[in-house]
């Protein structure tokens, strides 16, 4: 039987079988990207992604307001806080302490200045009014900006205040007296930003994000980026202006991420410093060695270095950022865009945890070691059966103090790690827990058996047949009737390598012979010329044995319908009468393993051939008779040949000679 099923790999049409898989597997953190998909509290995540104590993010000082929008701070060390939805000017002294200094008319003051004259200008919304405020609360309206907002205020080296406004979008030059002229007004909706670098004046615009250089009379366009707003604007300590930008464009034009940091060169060539599509950007200041970035995922403090790698100082689960201050002794203050709360990013603080995401194994798993590269730290772990860790799952283990301790949580799909740091020095470089997966069974999703066909082939390139033999095949196709293409699709939960036994069993036989073993491919080629003919079914066995040891190995099996196995023609036998001056062929078929499926005739060798149908109406059994009639012929010997295929495409002939007067 082994002899019989000649096996050949099929070259051009297999698939290589699953890829190696094994049950152990190994989940290893390190690194920025992995840390920062876990929760922190108290932990910060440094640029080389080491886990350590976060500098404390202390509240210092809280007042009544809905949001901050704008913060500047005076000679004197004086924060002053522009607000909304009150339109109200706060100062806050070096202890944290405020007061209202201006409650102005209007709904918002979104921006703030302080001029060498040492008064503080606020920009307000929505009648666009500039105030000039004194330090012991007297105001003025010094300007009528024409517009409903007032963005940014600026001053130049020469102490010129500039107004950047929306709605319409004008730059001001704004005099001490009130007086106001108009630098540049683009088609934008808004400019919400202003810079002066260097002797020169940049401007970010929103709807569209576009960054201008802006002359004395005119804008030139720099840069326009994929998002809808240049948020800030802010100048480098190595040469180079950064821009935030955020929002979405809408319509067709709606591509790329929906947060960015730029940074703009001084020959105007613009670079992605970094970018995000799932998160918004608040606010970014400049910090040692590179940016600050706030943004809203978990309320987070990003510190972004110039080569474009990027760590998590600090986060908050209930303070979102709407502002970032840098004074001048370095110190990072932070408004709030929920509530009128300023707070300080401070020293390190006392430590906190660290919760990494959830894990998915794959499978049913049984815990081994967890390691880690560290100091100072305890480790905690969990498991459970669902992708979100609820109630169901395991209660967190108790400490873990030595790294190459076994995991002591119960065996399931899902596992979590958290990490207690509680002094300055302590830190987690990188963690890898260990699991063994139970072995799952094989899974076959398809078995097919079925006639092999190839195109015909003539110099090695494929070329159709004649016209003549293409009609009397029916197809382009040639027909090796021998063989047949035996293709199957199957899986394994663990990605284990699979490794395949085919196995035979005969019409009236009970059991099965194995006639191929060790497959390591998905589609076999079989020449049944030598098998014995009659219905037949094959069992495809997918084991998993290659990766697991034999006591282990799981397997499953799938088997075939019946097929048959049949290269005999179709037998032809003829009678030919003469009738009314015509020739009456009678046609008896039979076949011992198919059904007849087809009938034609031809006349002395000719190309033409004729269909011949069923004396029932429909060839569908071992056994079929036709009639046909032949007229017209002339006087002579005449050839009449009658062909038959059955299902499996066997052609049997056979031929008739009739004299014609």
């Amino acid at each position: 039987m082994k002899k019989a099923l000649a096996l050949q790999a099929l070259a051009l049409l297999l698939a290589l079988a699953p890829a190696n898989g094994e049950r152990h597997k190994i989940w290893t953190q390190f690194g920025y990207e992995d840390f920062a998909s876990g929760k922190t509290a108290g932990i910060a995540i440094d640029t080389d992604g080491t886990l350590r104590a976060a500098a404390k993010l202390d509240s210092f000082s809280t007042f009544n307001a809905e949001r901050i929008w704008d913060l500047a701070q005076a000679k004197d060390g004086t924060i002053y806080a522009a607000t909304g939805d009150g339109g109200r000017l706060f100062a806050i002294d070096a202890k944290g302490k405020s007061r209202l200094l201006f409650d102005s008319p209007e709904i918002a003051l979104h921006s703030l200045a302080i001029g060498k004259d040492g008064y503080i200008y606020a920009g307000s919304a929505p009648d666009g009014l500039v105030y000039k405020i004194g330090a012991d609360g007297s105001a003025s309206t010094l300007a009528h900006t024409g517009s409903h907002y007032v963005w940014d205020l600026a001053f130049d080296e020469k102490g010129r205040l500039h107004a950047a406004t929306g709605e319409p979008a004008k730059i001001l030059r704004i005099a001490p007296d009130g007086e106001t002229s108009e630098l540049f007004t683009p088609g934008d909706r808004h400019l919400m930003t202003l810079l002066f670098s260097r002797g020169t004046l940049y401007a970010g615009s929103a709807t569209p994000g576009r960054i201008y250089e802006v002359g004395s009379d005119s804008g030139r366009l720099l840069f326009e980026a994929t998002q809808e707003e240049i948020h800030a604007l802010i100048d480098g300590k190595d040469g180079h202006i950064y821009a935030a930008a955020i929002g979405s464009k809408e319509g067709e034009s709606a591509k790329g991420p929906t947060a960015a940091v730029y940074r703009l060169a001084a020959d105007g060539s613009t670079h992605t410093l970094w970018s995000d599509g799932e998160i918004q950007l608040a606010d970014i200041a400049i910090s040692d060695g590179g940016l600050l970035v706030a943004i809203d995922k978990e309320n987070r403090l990003l510190h972004l270095r110039a080569d474009a790698s990027q760590g998590l100082l600090a986060q908050s689960d209930d303070f979102k950022t709407s502002r970032l201050l840098k004074t001048a002794d370095g110190t990072l203050y932070l408004g709030a865009a929920n509530s009128g709360q300023l707070n300080r990013l401070g020293t390190s603080g006392s430590g906190g945890h660290f919760e990494s995401r959830v894990e998915d194994f794959a499978a049913h798993t049984r815990w081994g070691a967890i390691e880690w590269r560290g100091k100072g730290i305890a480790l905690h772990t969990r498991s459970g059966n669902s992708a979100d860790a609820d109630a169901t799952w395991s209660a967190w283990s108790a400490a873990i103090n030595q790294s190459g301790s076994t995991i002591t949580s119960p065996p399931a799909r899902y596992i979590q790690y958290k990490v207690q740091i509680t002094s300055a020095d302590a830190q987690l470089e990188q963690i890898s827990l260990y699991g063994l997966r139970a072995n799952l069974p094989p899974t076959i999703s398809l078995l097919q058996i079925q006639p092999y066909r190839t195109p015909q082939v003539r110099n090695g390139t494929p070329n159709a047949p004649p016209a003549a033999a293409q009609n009397r095949r029916g197809n382009s196709m040639q027909q090796a009737r021998s063989l047949k293409l035996i293709r199957w699709q199957a899986s394994d939960p663990n990605e284990d390598e699979l490794l395949y036994d085919i196995y035979l069993r005969g019409e009236g036989q009970k059991e099965w012979k194995e006639a191929h073993k060790n497959e390591g491919q998905v589609s076999l080629l079989w020449d049944t010329a030598t098998m014995p003919e009659g219905w037949t079914q094959l069992k495809l066995v997918a084991s998993d044995r290659a990766d697991n040891p034999p006591d282990q190995a799981l397997h499953s099996e799938r088997i075939s319908a019946p097929f048959a196995i049949d290269n005999s023609p179709p037998r032809v036998e003829l009678t030919a009468r003469h009738e009314g001056g015509h020739i009456v062929v009678e046609v008896e078929l039979s076949d011992r393993i198919s059904a007849l499926s087809k009938v034609q005739y031809s006349i002395d060798y000719g190309d033409d051939e004729y269909r011949v149908a069923a004396l029932d109406g429909i060839y569908d059994s071992r056994r079929e008779k036709a009639r046909f009639t032949v007229k017209d012929l002339p006087a002579g010997e005449h050839i009449i040949a009658v062909q038959a295929w059955d299902v499996l495409d066997n052609v049997g002939a056979q031929q008739v000679v009739v004299q014609v007067k």
